[in-house]
């Protein structure tokens, strides 16, 4: 038995090809990662959506396993790279496979879901193409109506929960729940063709009436209102009949274990029954389907049963309905194929999935939070400590005892100021710094004018179009947007107080920083003289606790370098602990990041407490040998010259923290221009996206505009010489009289222009060009690519950033980049910037943190 013409193929999606070339852009603008990088593995991902969906993939299983590959592939990125309105705006279209309607979703699980509709189809199109005389042919029928179901199945219960609606009817539940019982049934009867051959009539009938009971589940499911219409010519007469056909071939095989168990009754009924069943297939098959296959056999069996019962055994024909139902039996079940698959090898495995992305920039600003504090409270604390020796000038005082000349400590001080530069190059990076915060300023704003512009004339359409204007309105994509300019304009107006605070101690501290920069021996000069203290202070038991003191100082603030120098160092990777955590479904970020800081820091945390705790005990003992001090050198020291050499140490004091500050706010500026920039160009493919959408809104409205049937004209106004019959007499109206002229206009004589060099004169400085492209209102031509403005000018979005050490204390860690912006809702937050923070002195904001780049 195998009756092969009522077998159906799902007939496959088509779509249209699609562009990736925003994926590059999503990596620059979201990983710190170097997207040129991935432009071979864009091209692999794109050629493969060619060769699997846009092009019709061979009925084969290696056309079968290369669309599975792309499925796999397409899940595989859904973590990195996220196809959606407010990410990667991507639109996909695709045609319904019955209907030939389409339909465009910015979505990457639509993709998918349209892929995952055409791996049912291959698979039932493989099956229907198979050998079915054969035990091979057979057993890949079977497989594959069975992927195939599993397939819809899959589409049903999983995948489009994640959907939410159906853009076409073929893709709705009703339609994917036939599609599974249609396939379910093709492999329940390839199953039934294969027990014909080898198996006993008990058997085949339990198989045959269960092929019948799937036949009539999936009939009763494509007839739902929202579906009936969709489905090609003859599929419902052929999954009608065979619900008959195979309900008949369970009776005659029934039929024909009761005429060997001598029941002769049940025999002619069950026969007769199938009879009529096989009528009833013909009937419902409407020429699409024809029991030809088992019709004479089987009213050959009947007639016999009948002869032998009417003169032989004589039995009583039992009515139908009182025979024992058929038994069943389901062999066939939905397979879904496994995914992914053991081979398959992902195009983006060395990009991280965004979560990860996400919780390592949370991690990182948490981190480099921990680490300003701490390094903030060290050095807080050695500023206190160097502030106590320069108010009691030491070391100086214990050094100066021949009150003339040099004192060693304070030689040291000027040679160190000197090697570093002097005053001269301390003032010149004082004055680098305005230039820097007005560099980023200039981003910042032209960025938030990219965002305005497009807004203004959003809206100028929306005011123009009313109802028409269907888009959502850039107000409500733009909110996230407009708070991260905003943080970032609150980083550069605390960023340029900071700065204020530096150049007020730079001028408190100018005259001693002239005079650290000066020669040793004029600097000796310059500074007042003292009485000669070298007999009074031989074996002085103050001045030995000094000095050694001054040594525990020393030996405190080495131990201090080493223990900011280990925070600074990179830690255990995190990043393994971010993506178990991600496999199992508990990615608690939070949990994951205090448990490896504790484990990380913890020990240098301690080491810093100590020694702060150590500072308070060398700190009384100065403070105790020095009254001490005083008290052994009473009225030997000239206040004048004590005065000079604590402005001088103080002067020292505030030149290394200035440059310090000074260094770590140029870092701050270089390491934010990235950030601004690549919050430009974010901001710039958004501007980009919604001026394309724009124009093929306008373009809609135009052909509806021109599609729309012209007003009929109005009747013509015949002229009274024209008209009929008597007309009553109008008055003649009065010749219409010109305006009175006007007086002429009082003249003046005309300024003569100046001669080009009196112009140059007037203008010494050439006129530059605006440095930002004008928006000519009521254009609606095509926008030129997203451009990003850099330094007077523009220059294309950044590709990478060399790796850098994040920037600490004074000016606090990096803001985090944002997340990128396509339309739609904004995505979810992705770590936000910490609360300000005082920092080193005068402190600048502290920020989120920049990941450093990804090395694979």
């Amino acid at each position: 038995m195998a009756n092969l013409q009522g077998l159906l193929a799902v007939p496959p999606k088509t779509t249209k090809s699609v562009e990736f070339g925003s994926f590059v852009r999503f990596i620059a603008n979201n990983y710190d990662d170097e997207p040129s990088k991935y432009g071979e593995a864009v091209r692999d991902f794109g050629n493969l959506r060619e060769a699997t969906v846009v092009r019709t993939p061979d009925k084969h299983e290696t056309g079968l396993d290369l669309l599975c590959r792309y499925y796999d592939q397409l899940a595989a990125i859904e973590s990195k790279l996220p196809i959606a309105e407010n990410q990667i705006a991507i639109k996909f279209t695709w045609y319904d496979a019955f209907k030939k309607k389409k339909a465009a979703m910015t979505s990457s699980v639509y993709e998918r879901c349209c892929v995952l509709f055409n791996v049912g189809s291959l698979q039932s199109q493989i099956a229907k193409s198979q050998n079915f005389d054969s035990d091979e042919g057979l057993k890949n029928a079977i497989k594959q109506y069975q992927g195939a179901a599993g397939s819809f199945q899959l589409l049903q219960e999983h995948i489009f929960a994640f959907l939410q609606s159906s853009p076409t009817s073929d893709l709705c539940a009703e339609s994917t729940t036939a599609l599974k019982l249609l396939m379910l049934a093709h492999a329940q009867e390839s199953f039934t063709i294969k027990a014909s051959k080898d198996m006993k009539d008990p058997v085949i009938a339990r198989i045959a009436m269960q092929t019948s009971d799937y036949y009539a589940d999936a009939y009763s499911s494509m007839l739902v209102g929202t579906v009936k219409g969709q489905w090609e010519k003859g599929w419902l007469p052929v999954v009608a009949a065979k619900q008959s056909y195979f309900h008949a071939v369970a009776q005659h095989r029934l039929g024909l274990v009761a005429k060997e168990n001598k029941n002769f009754g049940e025999a002619v009924a069950r026969m007769k029954k199938a009879l009529d069943l096989l009528s009833e297939a013909d009937k419902k098959g409407e020429g699409y389907f024809k029991a030809y296959d088992i019709t004479s056999a089987l009213r050959r069996d009947h007639e016999q049963a009948v002869k032998d019962n009417n003169f032989i055994y004589n039995d009583l024909v039992p009515e139908f309905g009182a025979l024992e139902p058929p038994g069943k039996a389901a062999l066939a079940k939905p397979i879904q194929f496994p995914s992914p698959a053991a081979n398959f090898q992902d195009l983006f495995s060395t990009l991280m999935p965004l979560a990860v992305s996400n919780a390592l920039s949370e991690y990182n600003e948490k981190k480099e939070e921990l680490i300003s504090l701490q390094l903030e409270r060290l050095r807080d604390s050695t500023q206190v400590l160097n502030a106590m020796l320069a108010d009691r000038n030491l070391p100086a005082a214990i050094e100066d005892s021949s009150g003339d000349g040099l004192p060693d400590s304070l030689r040291e001080k000027a040679e160190a100021l000197q090697a570093q530069g002097g005053f001269k190059a301390l003032e010149e990076k004082i004055f680098s710094l305005p230039e820097l915060l007005q560099r980023n300023q200039e981003i910042l704003e032209e960025t938030r004018k990219q965002l305005n512009d497009e807004q203004r004339e959003d809206t100028t359409l929306k005011e123009r179009f009313k109802d028409k204007w269907s888009r959502q309105a850039s107000s409500s994509l733009t909110e996230k947007m407009r708070q991260e300019l905003f943080k970032f304009s609150q980083i550069l107006e605390n960023a340029g107080k900071a700065d204020q605070t530096v150049r007020d101690k730079f001028q408190a501290h100018r005259e001693g920083m002239l005079l650290l920069s000066k020669p040793p021996g004029e600097l000796a000069s310059l500074l007042p003289r003292a009485g000669d203290m070298r007999d009074s202070l031989k074996g002085s038991q103050s001045v030995g606790e000094l000095r050694g003191l001054m040594e525990e100082v020393h030996q405190l603030k080495e131990a201090r370098e080493v223990v900011e120098s280990t925070l600074r160092d990179p830690t255990a990777d995190i990043v393994c602990k971010f993506m178990e955590a991600l496999k199992t479904g508990d990615l608690d970020t939070e949990a994951i990041t205090e448990a490896h800081l504790r484990t990380e820091y913890g020990s240098l945390q301690q080491q810093a407490e100590e020694s702060m705790e150590k500072q308070k005990g060398v700190a009384a003992r100065i403070e105790a040998s020095h009254n001490q001090f005083i008290q052994e050198t009473q009225g030997q020291l000239t206040s004048a010259r004590e005065a000079k050499l604590k402005e001088l140490a103080a002067a020292y004091d505030a030149y290394q923290e200035i440059t310090d500050n000074l260094s770590e706010g140029s870092k701050f500026y270089n390491d934010l221009t990235p950030l601004l920039l690549k919050n430009q160009s974010k901001i710039s493919d958004f501007v980009f996206a919604r001026n394309t959408e724009k124009e093929d809104l306008l373009k809609t409205l135009q052909k509806e505009i021109a599609q729309q049937p012209s007003a009929a004209p109005t009747a013509s106004v015949v002229p009274q010489y024209q008209q009929g019959g008597a007309q009553p007499q109008q008055p003649t109206p009065a010749p219409r009289q010109p305006p009175a002229r006007p007086p002429p206009p009082q003249t003046t004589p005309t300024q003569q222009a100046p001669p080009p060099s009196q112009q140059a004169q007037a203008h010494p400085h050439p006129q530059q060009p605006a440095p930002y492209p004008v928006q000519q209102q009521g254009a609606y031509a095509q926008p030129p690519p997203p451009q990003v403005y850099y330094q007077g000018g523009y220059a294309p979005p950044p590709q990478g950033y060399p790796q850098q050490p994040q920037p600490y204390g004074y000016y606090g860690a990096q803001p985090a980049p944002p997340q990128g912006y396509y339309g739609g809702q904004p995505p979810p937050p992705q770590g936000s910037y910490p609360p300000q923070q005082g920092s080193y002195y005068p402190g600048y904001p502290s920020q989120p943190y920049q990941p450093p780049p990804q090395r694979r």
